[in-house]
């Protein structure tokens, strides 16, 4: 062989080429893939709803033109419902359409004490009106703080005795814990009913007990509202349109 075509080879082998879709760089022993070097396009806004209604009413317009048969509903909590499309082919995620959020009315209300006026307010807009729902007002209408003093005086030392408490001015049978329906899900559904109980401390000194209001069902409302929001949008949404829960 001579020399021009050992420089010739020489040369070819030096140049980056393409095995398996992979382009190998022989001087720099570095092996590139592509499809790295292509930068991912622009995603879409995610529309902000705060109903199921507004979904389906989404996907059932298709102003979009979406791929009806590649949709994803993902049911993520009793509160939030996302609308994605499948798997893009270089950055193997998902583009979101859509993303429903209900308004948990019992955020910054359950678990916490708080006072008698506050909380009989809150119940009556947080909660759906049920019969223990109107026994619960019943009774909390006839708390009262109670405080009795008692003095004994005898001419040379004077002795006062303070007592402070919760009362009640009437008895009112109610069970504890209580079973209620707060607003905690998208209100598309049912809201799911679940088991509290109810706490009274004495409150601050001369003044109203204080209310606090408990879960008590370790949390399977949650499942129990999940399968709620599924049912509901297996019924609305074409049959071609996936739904996870």
């Amino acid at each position: 062989m001579d020399g021009p075509a050992v420089k010739e080879l020489a040369t070819r082998f030096r140049e980056p080429k393409e095995v398996g879709g992979f382009i190998v760089r022989p001087n720099d022993w570095v092996v590139e893939d592509p499809a790295a070097l292509v930068k991912v396009g622009p995603s879409a806004t995610v529309l902000d709803v705060w109903s199921l209604g507004s979904l389906r009413d989404y996907v059932k317009a298709n102003r979009d033109a979406l791929a009806l048969e590649k949709l994803i509903v993902h049911v993520v909590s009793p509160s939030v419902v996302t609308l994605s499309g499948p798997l893009l082919d270089r950055s193997r995620t998902r583009e979101s359409y859509v993303k429903a959020q209900a308004q948990d009315l019992t955020k910054d209300f359950v678990g916490v004490f708080m006072s008698l006026e506050a909380f009989i307010i809150g119940l009556q807009v947080r909660f759906t009106a049920t019969d223990d729902t109107r026994r619960l007002l019943s009774l909390l209408s006839n708390v009262k703080h109670e405080t009795v003093k008692t003095a004994l005086d005898d001419g040379v030392t004077q002795v006062v005795q303070a007592r402070a408490g919760v009362a009640l001015v009437q008895d009112v049978a109610i069970p504890n814990p209580v079973e209620l329906c707060p607003y905690r899900t998208f209100r598309d559904v049912l809201q799911p009913t679940s088991p509290f109980v109810l706490r009274v401390n004495q409150g601050k000194p001369n003044g109203l007990p204080e209310v606090g209001l408990f879960e008590a069902d370790g949390g399977i409302w949650k499942l129990t509202a999940t399968q709620r929001v599924q049912s509901w949008l297996v019924a609305e949404l074409p049959t071609t349109v996936a739904v996870l829960a």
